[in-house]
């Protein structure tokens, strides 16, 4: 136990009273125990936005995820490690990208990201614009009331990953439904993870089997990477459940996050008409600014895991090898003492260090691809949607330990 966190107070934060009010939970946090030490889960919890940045930025394998970045709290509570940290994840048979330690987790990145790298991504911008103008054209057609968040946002994004995966086009709607269907937290805000994996990995598999029966010859080059990729030394393939699991996290991040923080940061516009007006007099010039606080104040990941590989001060926090930390993404990002007024959104704000991508080895490998999807779909939105509102009495966000995002975001276009 640490001098931050005494033994009188002793909060699970990942339990369901904290589910109900986290914001409130997190400024508790990070004024009174910024590493929070919880026994039940031998994990330390780090709240300040500069300890997660230095949390995140620390290499050489001193953290990895080998426990997996979203364990379970019926897994920390019953595998606590005694001092000595779990071997690094396997390469016999290639463990799921985000385990690997480097460096393995470079190695399977750098096979399958050409496609989410800047120029690729730019190429896909027409692409983006055109599903987004189609989407909105069809749902204002249809009366113009929806969800922003699942038939606007969601749809478009999975359109993205859909032919990022050489999926067909009219899987889009039903593949959006269906991840966030399985990310939904069950009645104790816990999602099930294994499963979570295993119906995931069924959307991706089949593309994997095409691709290979293809030829794999970078027609498709998220995929085609994997295919090719040969083991170091004995020149072994991956096989198709091994690539899939190098690829369930785009899909999911791809689906997920970039949809949640679009409508919700339209929503916050829309709650600030003064800052809305000032967004719409130069769109092109102003869109890019407003995402970025979009990104920081709306995107929906709680918090990452970590298991120490060996003994390391953090934050002034001596931790065991063996010990978990957990990096708490929004509550870094609504840090008072990093961000002005950090409850509020501001369009324009200034704020030149984030980690709602995360930071270091493991920031998102879809960051470029987010950034420009969400970019589009504001832009179109407020071009095309002149009068509009949102019903927030019928709004909901995921009742979940892990996100913090809205699911639910009804709104109106009247013109």
């Amino acid at each position: 136990m640490n001098d931050l966190s005494p033994a009188a107070y002793a909060r699970d934060p990942l339990s369901l009273d904290v589910v109900a009010d986290l914001p409130a939970f997190y400024r508790e946090l990070r004024a009174h125990h910024p590493v929070y030490y919880f026994a039940d889960y031998d994990t330390f919890f780090f709240s300040r936005f500069e300890d997660v940045w230095e949390l995140l930025r620390t290499g050489d394998n001193t953290f990895s995820a080998v426990e997996t970045n979203l364990p379970t709290p019926d897994y920390l509570r019953s595998h606590h490690n005694a001092g000595n940290p779990p071997p690094f994840a396997p390469t016999e048979p290639m463990a799921p990208l985000p385990s690997l330690a480097s460096p393995w987790y470079e190695e399977m990145r750098n096979a399958h990201m050409a496609p989410l790298k800047p120029k690729a991504v730019a190429r896909l911008v027409d692409f983006v614009r055109e599903v987004t103008r189609t989407r909105l054209d069809e749902l204002i057609a249809a009366g113009g009331e929806f969800d922003m968040v699942m038939d606007f946002g969601g749809f478009v994004v999975a359109n993205s990953i859909c032919r990022l995966f050489g999926l067909p086009a009219t899987s889009a709607l039903d593949l959006c439904r269906q991840i966030n269907a399985i990310t939904r937290p069950r009645e104790d805000a816990t999602v099930d993870f294994a499963e979570f994996f295993r119906q995931v990995k069924g959307f991706i598999v089949p593309s994997i089997v095409e691709r290979r029966a293809a030829g794999a010859d970078g027609g498709n080059a998220l995929i085609d990477g994997l295919v090719q990729w040969r083991m170091p030394g004995n020149g072994r393939a991956l096989g198709d459940e091994e690539i899939a699991d190098q690829l369930v996290c785009i899909m999911i991040g791809g689906i997920e996050s970039a949809a949640k923080v679009t409508a919700g940061g339209i929503m916050e516009l829309w709650r600030n008409p003064p800052q809305l007006d000032e967004v719409r007099a130069d769109l092109a010039a102003n869109v890019p600014i407003a995402v970025d606080e979009m990104v920081r104040h709306c995107a929906p990941a709680q918090y990452t895991f970590r298991t120490a590989h060996k003994d390391v001060t953090i934050a002034g926090q001596p931790i065991r090898a063996g010990q978990r930390v957990c990096a708490m993404l929004w509550s870094a990002a609504h840090d008072e003492r990093e961000f002005d007024q950090p409850d509020a959104f501001i369009w324009n704000r200034q704020a030149p260090r984030t980690v709602s991508f995360g930071l270091g080895q493991h920031h998102c490998i879809g960051k470029h691809l987010a950034l420009m999807e969400v970019r589009v779909m504001v832009e179109e939105f407020l071009t095309r949607a002149k009068d509009f509102s949102f019903d927030m009495e019928r709004a909901s966000r995921n009742p979940s330990y892990f996100q913090h995002g809205w699911i639910r975001l009804p709104v109106t276009v009247r013109g």
